[in-house]
């Protein structure tokens, strides 16, 4: 990957993996943190996320689409806790 992902975003995989329906492979954990630092990066700037927006960070960060919208619900009940 061309872009240094912080730790931070690792730990958030982390935790998504235990509580995810789907296992997370090890080859998975850099683009799944990709997409949780592009994802989070627009929430904390406020910006809107479209189903577009994250289709294309998905898409750049190489994660499967299928994996969008439960990962939408894990950073709502995250973000609730």
């Amino acid at each position: 990957m061309n872009h240094e992902v912080p730790l931070k975003f690792y730990d958030i995989v982390e935790e998504y993996a235990t509580e995810t329906a789907k296992p997370v492979s090890e080859s998975e954990h850099d683009a799944l943190a990709r997409y949780f630092q592009l994802l989070i990066t627009r929430l904390t700037n406020n910006e809107e996320i479209s189903e577009d927006a994250q289709r294309e960070m998905a898409s750049e960060a190489g994660i499967d689409p299928l994996r969008i919208d439960d990962i939408a619900e894990f950073l709502n009940q995250w973000g609730n806790e």
